[in-house]
């Protein structure tokens, strides 16, 4: 009788282990990055600040399709953007940072410099 349960109590813990170790996939992020990545950077005018008007900028870009990545400086007043040139053009960008509205701040592009990631 006590094997049985010294044995029941093994493949129990074996069983309670495997569910814990088991890894759960659903909220994992898989990130593609399209062999037409472009990097683009934009000088920004008008930006009072980093938390307000750069991190406002840089959310707007981030949540738009085909952008894989933006950082807005205030301090270098430029935005650095890595996106796919076949979902989102340079135009397409520039409007989203153009109608950012943080208070009564508008924002201006002065130059685009675009770097090939391939």
């Amino acid at each position: 009788m006590k094997i049985n349960y010294l044995l029941l109590n093994i493949i129990m813990f074996c069983l309670t282990a495997n569910i814990l170790v088991a890894q759960d996939t659903s909220n994992t992020i898989t990130v593609i990055k399209s062999a037409s990545s472009t990097v683009v950077t934009l000088e920004i005018d008008g930006m009072a600040c980093q938390e307000g008007c750069a991190d406002k900028i840089a959310s707007n870009l981030n949540e738009t399709k085909g952008v894989i990545s933006a950082e807005v400086s205030f301090k270098d007043k430029n935005g650095v953007v890595t996106f796919d040139q076949n979902l989102v053009s340079i135009e397409d960008l520039k409007s989203v940072i153009t109608s950012t509205k943080v208070k009564d701040y508008e924002y201006t592009i002065n130059s685009v410099t675009t770097k090939d990631k391939n």
